[in-house]
């Protein structure tokens, strides 16, 4: 009779000759469930090489299938590859030196980029070009800054009526809503209302506009160094949260019924050389597959502090999924691997 021991072991194996020979060589299978993957062997590393990076900050995919990957070195703020092979489409700035969040909204059958710069205190929209289309510039007009330099934008939100949300995740932590004109709206979170629609410092850093389900539309945010995820309403309304103990939550995309949230770090900002992970959470915001961590453990309903494996990633600060699930993630402080590609394994 096979014991546990060798029947995991050919399980492995039998797994292995399922992945594609490009990762075969020195991929590990990261994840639990049926979200697991394994980093390609030197993605797109050729093509960076072409190019000046500073820091990766944020990755989303256009309709062409095309990676559009943003780094805050202002020579080259947006490299654009192909997302199959890795392979440079071709790259351009908008002069960010602050370059930190970007968002892809579409405006009929047209794609634009929204890009959040915290060193300049402002928002740009520009054509998948680098032209520049508009500039949303800080928000006077709300009377909670003083001057510009207080304003320092990490992410933005966009909903497909034009409204947009702009997260101050490095300055006051207020949220900016605006209309599609650019006309400021209001303001709420940072020290506006009841203690619990607060936003404390360092907090909203990125998140996700929710509008899976219509009767419930909600705005979930990464709250970064406050190790957890908060829920609100469209008008700024708290409604719950969700503690990551030992994480450090700096985005959060959906996917289908689940949501992927990249942490820069395990017990940031305490260790800030700490390595960092992904986790995938289901509709109920529970942990299904920790990526470059140890696998979620829940007590009594209570997740445990969760670890990173330190040996997967550097600091993952945003990330995307094309059609077939796999991960794109940008990397910070990271020169030696800015952007990582993870294939999905699929189930046998």
């Amino acid at each position: 009779m096979m014991t546990a021991m060798k029947l995991l072991s050919y399980l492995f194996l039998t797994l292995l000759l399922f992945l594609p020979s490009s990762l075969r060589a020195d991929s590990a299978i990261l994840g639990q469930g049926s979200f697991r993957y394994a980093v390609v062997p030197d993605w797109g590393r050729a093509a960076l090489a072409q190019v000046k990076v500073k820091n990766g900050h944020s990755v989303v995919i256009d309709s062409l299938n095309r990676l559009l990957f943003l780094t805050d070195d202002a020579q080259n703020n947006v490299i654009i590859l192909d997302s199959k092979t890795g392979g440079l489409v071709s790259h351009w700035t908008a002069r960010l030196p602050g370059a930190h969040g970007m968002t892809l909204i579409k405006e009929g059958t047209q794609e634009f980029l929204v890009i959040t710069d915290t060193a300049l205190h402002e928002v740009r929209k520009l054509s998948l070009t680098g032209t520049e289309l508009a500039r949303f510039p800080w928000p006077e007009k709300s009377g909670l800054y003083a001057k510009a330099d207080e304003y320092r934008p990490s992410k933005i939100l966009h909903h497909p009526d034009g409204r947009l949300w702009i997260f101050d995740g490095y300055g006051k932590d207020y949220i900016h809503e605006y209309k599609a004109d650019g006309t400021w709206v209001k303001s709420w979170g940072g020290n506006l209302g009841q203690s619990a629609d607060q936003l404390v410092h360092w907090g909203p850093h990125g998140g996700a506009l929710d509008l899976r389900d219509p009767a419930k539309p909600c705005i979930i945010i990464a709250m970064s160094d406050q190790q957890e995820i908060r829920r609100f309403s469209l008008g700024g309304r708290f409604i719950d949260k969700i503690p990551f103990p030992g994480g450090n939550p700096r985005d959060l995309v959906l996917h289908g019924a689940h949501s992927i949230i990249p942490h820069l770090g395990d017990n940031w900002p305490a260790d800030k050389n700490a390595s960092g992970f992904i986790s995938i959470v289901d509709s109920e915001f529970k942990i299904v597959s920790n990526i470059g961590a140890f696998a979620a453990e829940y007590k009594d309903g209570i997740l445990q502090t969760l670890h990173s494996d330190g040996k997967t990633f550097i600091h993952p600060h945003g990330l995307c999924t094309d059609s077939e699930g796999n991960l794109f993630v940008a990397q910070f402080a990271s020169q030696a691997a800015p952007l990582l590609k993870l294939q999905r394994i699929k189930d046998l």
